[in-house]
């Protein structure tokens, strides 16, 4: 299953970018040229943008803090017909040292388990990786470069194309996928239309970049961008990443993927957090059944001191 290293692309690390990478052309709206013409800087933005560790920190804040979680998971057939389904609630406990995982109630109907009682999709097994581990982990909010030899190689790919906009650095290259999540390098910058906006999200006024892919990329480009829209929002005093969604596209004999990820954060005391997680998509790689599911993770009461 190592071709699929996309399916969890809401975890996040560092950007890191090529040396044949060029500021892009940035479009800005109103509010934002009028807030240039009072020292806002775009290339010290874009600078920002491409540095954030932010959102990688909201996801360390989520395995560091006890809280209460409840899931959806739905497997859909190729009519869109729902074929199996999974609910969990429970508590996410750590000591600042290990966590672990407790349910107070887990549900699931059609054949979601195989009769040895393991996943009959890796869907759900991926997203149990992420965020239902079933033993105790070691939790930490260093950040550091260096592989986790522990993680899967799977996991260290959907952090590094969740959390690295821009980066190539996968382990997996085949294919040439890992070429087309440079979104900033000079080969895929002509797909892009690059704009940074403003909006409120929960009160909090915020910077709203964009990557999006040009209206007018032709149908035989089309093949060569991977990632058709990138949103975040920043908060405007702290450069917080509090909103993120991806929309994912890819069609090749060996895969094809149309997946969308979307990534609501907030502040519990001064730290921010997960609040939701969606994920809906679908995947189909060689040799591999193809899978339908959407994934609806709500993370509430951080224990945060």
């Amino acid at each position: 299953m190592n071709k699929f290293f996309l399916l969890i692309a809401s975890h996040l690390y560092f950007f890191s970018f090529s040396q044949d990478t060029l500021m892009p052309i940035v479009f800005l709206d109103d509010v934002i040229i009028s807030e240039e013409n009072n020292g806002f800087d775009v290339e010290d933005f874009i600078y920002y943008v491409k540095n954030d560790t932010t959102f990688y920190m909201g996801f360390k804040h989520l395995r560091y803090y006890s809280h209460k979680f409840e899931s959806s998971l739905n497997i859909f057939n190729k009519k869109n017909k729902k074929i199996a389904s999974i609910n969990k609630y429970g508590d996410y406990h750590t000591d600042n040292n290990k966590a672990w995982v407790s349910y107070d109630s887990t549900h699931s109907n059609g054949r979601m388990f195989k009769r040895s009682g393991k996943h009959r999709f890796y869907t759900p097994e991926a997203f149990d990786e992420v965020f239902f581990p079933k033993d105790t982990i070691d939790v930490s909010l260093d950040i550091s470069k260096a592989k986790n030899k522990g993680e899967s190689q799977n996991m260290r790919d959907a952090k590094t194309v969740g959390f690295s906009i821009g980066s190539d650095a996968t382990e997996q290259k085949k294919g040439g996928l890992n070429k087309k999540l440079a979104v900033f390098s000079i080969d895929m910058q002509k797909y892009y239309d690059y704009t940074i906006s403003d909006t409120i999200y929960n009160n909090i006024e915020c910077y709203v970049f964009t990557i999006k892919m040009k209206d007018l990329v032709d149908e035989k480009d089309m093949k060569k961008v991977l990632i058709r829209n990138l949103v975040s929002y920043f908060d405007k005093t702290n450069f917080n990443v509090l909103y993120r969604e991806y929309k994912f596209i890819y069609n090749h004999f060996l895969i094809s993927l149309d997946i969308d990820v979307v990534v609501h954060m907030d502040y519990v005391n001064k730290k921010h957090v997960p609040t939701k997680i969606y994920y809906n998509g679908f995947w189909n790689v060689f040799l591999f059944k193809p899978e339908r599911a959407d994934f609806l993770l709500l993370n509430s009461d951080y224990i945060i001191n």
